[in-house]
């Protein structure tokens, strides 16, 4: 006979892991939104800096677009690899028989993407 307790105790775990799942999804999103609030901003500040008096030695307001593009378009990737995240971890909560399985490191594979545009803006700035 099933005892009553393992099964209060497995449906508490499934609550537990659904609240993890979408406290993650909540901190993709304020993530995405941290890159895209400042990649609008470094475009917006390139902008701004036209209407500056005298040349400005080393700007050119198409490296602040690209860099600024450049952290949106993560930030949006970021986005939907979470929801992607989001979904599959729902569904696997779902699964009579859940068990927990590896997956990809999505938050690694973003930090590598953000450390490759902070490398290029480097670059940029220091070689031209």
């Amino acid at each position: 006979m099933p005892n009553p307790d393992s099964s209060l105790t497995n449906e508490l775990a499934r609550e537990r892991n659904r609240e993890a799942a979408d406290r993650t999804l909540l901190a993709w999103v304020r993530t995405s939104l941290a890159m895209i609030s400042l990649g609008f901003g470094i475009e917006r500040l390139g902008q701004a800096a036209l209407g500056f008096d005298g040349p400005l030695v080393g700007f050119s307001p198409l490296k602040s677009r690209i860099f600024g593009a450049a952290l949106i378009l993560l930030g949006i990737a970021a986005t939907l690899a979470g929801m992607w995240e989001h979904r599959h971890m729902l569904k696997a909560i779902k699964d009579s028989d859940y068990r927990y399985a590896d997956r990809p490191p999505i938050a690694r594979y973003m930090g590598l993407a953000l450390v490759l545009v902070g490398l290029s803006a480097l670059a940029v700035i220091f070689l031209f």
